[in-house]
């Protein structure tokens, strides 16, 4: 009977053992690298962006592809990929690839974006690190029907027409922040339309509100500020140079997006406590 009871309990660790290595084993998505692909409408064009951000201090090689998966009337399939390797600085988030449609398409689309380490090899079973996934189909009306499932929750949002009042988007619980300039100078000027220029075609979303702002300073130049809840995140004496004003444009961006990164991670963190 003793021998009984000690093989149960074997069996018994053995199982437990067995599902939480299964458990550990499982891939956890866009812990480091987020794969996020993003929706903008203007007119009657809707754009689909493939977007990474590095939430992670390190840099990163990686390699990702974005297919599209397009169903005619009849159930016909067909597929075009788009891949390429690309680099990732801490904190940096950038776009890697789009896809524009008319809003009067035919039949549904699904867009996956998957990103890869560089050393991933997908026949060793080295999935993806970063997974996004949004469906398209015509509602009827005149707009989309547009389906995000990031493996954690579906949610399902229409595109209005262009008669509507607004459209949606995946970011739509948010009212996107501004960027506002208190400039004096011609180089604090194009500092700021170089700073705007990335902060666009990054397509950064956040409620926060940026602000540029430019004072008097020392012998003649100027100081420019990029300041979130009145923090400075960044400052530096202007020059007129267009490769120096570009160089802090990029590294006052990256400041900007790695302390909204910090706010989110505070913010998940208040929430599960």
């Amino acid at each position: 009977m003793a021998i009984v009871k000690y093989i149960i309990r074997l069996l018994i660790t053995f199982c437990a053992l067995l599902f939480i290595n299964n458990g550990n084993a499982q891939k956890v998505y866009n812990n480091k690298i987020k794969a996020v692909i993003k929706v903008d409408k203007t007119s009657e064009f809707v754009t689909f962006s493939a977007t990474a951000e590095n939430i992670e201090l390190s840099d990163y090689s990686l390699r990702y592809e974005f297919l599209s998966f397009k169903k005619d009337k009849n159930n016909n399939v067909s597929k075009s990929t788009q891949e390429n390797r690309f680099f990732l600085k801490a904190s940096e988030k950038k776009i890697l690839s789009s896809v524009t449609l008319n809003t009067n398409i035919e039949g549904k689309v699904t867009f996956v974006l998957l990103i890869y380490s560089e050393d991933s090899n997908v026949e060793k079973n080295q999935g993806a690190i970063g997974k996004d996934r949004v469906v398209v189909s015509n509602d009827g009306k005149g707009g989309l029907h547009v389906e995000f499932d990031d493996d954690k929750k579906k949610e399902v949002k229409r595109l209005k027409s262009n008669n509507d009042q607004d459209s949606s988007s995946k970011d739509g619980i948010f009212l996107q922040g501004l960027v506002t300039q208190k400039t004096i100078t011609k180089s604090g000027r194009d500092f700021y339309r170089y700073f705007f220029s990335d902060y666009y075609n990054k397509q950064i979303t956040t409620s926060k509100n940026i602000l540029i702002e430019e004072v008097p300073g020392r012998r003649r130049a100027t100081r420019i500020s990029v300041k979130i809840d009145n923090q400075i995140l960044w400052q530096f004496f202007a020059r007129p140079k267009k490769a120096f004003l570009k160089q802090m444009a990029a590294t006052s961006l990256e400041r900007c997006i790695g302390y909204l990164q910090r706010l989110q991670k505070q913010k998940q963190s208040f929430v599960r406590y």
